[in-house]
């Protein structure tokens, strides 16, 4: 299924959803109760049990994508909250590199900056960013060029290239998330269900016309409602309930007041 939907604003999410499922239950109601078919789309009514079962389908895939939601934002607001925490961390042992620190500092102010100026606005479209990963590679570099004369300064290089790593690991994972479209299937599953649940329900009032559209749009109201509390959370960096760069704005900052 197409994704681009899931980039609009919330509100224009709740209108393409409104639009599809008026048109699909539109046409449903036509076929079954206006359309020259109709004589023999009565001969195959349904019993109320059958709308039952496919409905509890849909229920469970809508349940499923809700779970999966919530633990994809859980996980990117700890890749951030890691990521920020490990930076934080190599600016304080960044002090004891007397003569390699400021360069550290500003390398991990200009990667701290490259997130949240460059990368985040490209996450919200469900890409990296090309200087982040520069940066990224930049700040690597000077970890791993640092202290290392001593045995006191050895530890300190070692927990400072142990931090790098943990920074390169929680952005991998951050980035994971927004390009990771495995759900595409789930949306089209939920789709598909909700168009048969639709269908169902129509083939359970065949016989009365106002029943048969009361129905399709009782359910119709329904699924949209809920699809749309999922749909705006599809990407946990987009949305009224997003996972901000806070606290890799306190990094920046941070590495500025050091840097001062």
């Amino acid at each position: 299924m197409f994704r681009f939907w899931l980039h609009y604003h919330p509100l224009l999410i709740l209108l393409v959803l409104l639009l599809v499922f008026a048109v699909a239950g539109g046409l449903i109601h036509w076929l079954q109760c206006i359309s020259p078919l109709r004589e023999r789309i009565a001969k195959c009514a349904l019993a109320a049990p059958t709308f039952v079962a496919v409905s509890t389908l849909f229920a469970l895939f809508a349940g499923f994508l809700l779970a999966n939601v919530v633990a994809q934002k859980n996980r990117a607001l700890e890749a951030v909250q890691n990521e920020s925490a490990a930076l934080l961390t190599l600016i304080v042992d960044s002090e004891a590199a007397r003569g390699s620190g400021g360069a550290i500092r500003v390398a991990i102010r200009t990667y701290a900056q490259a997130v949240v100026a460059d990368e985040w606005p490209q996450m919200l479209k469900e890409r990296s960013s090309q200087t982040a990963d520069r940066a990224l590679l930049a700040l690597m570099r000077e970890v791993r060029d640092g202290p290392g004369a001593d045995d006191v300064k050895s530890a300190v290089h070692s927990q400072m290239l142990t931090l790098a790593q943990k920074v390169a690991d929680a952005r991998a994972d951050r980035i994971a998330i927004v390009t990771n479209h495995v759900q595409q299937f789930a949306w089209t599953a939920l789709f598909v269900l909700g168009f048969l649940t639709q269908f169902a329900i129509g083939m359970v009032n065949l016989d009365r016309a106002a029943a048969n559209a009361c129905g399709i749009v009782v359910f119709s109201v329904g699924a949209v409602v809920a699809l749309w509390l999922i749909a705006f959370q599809d990407n946990p960096f987009r949305g009224p309930a997003r996972v901000n760069s806070a606290p890799l704005q306190k990094v920046i900052a941070a590495a500025a007041a050091q840097a001062g």
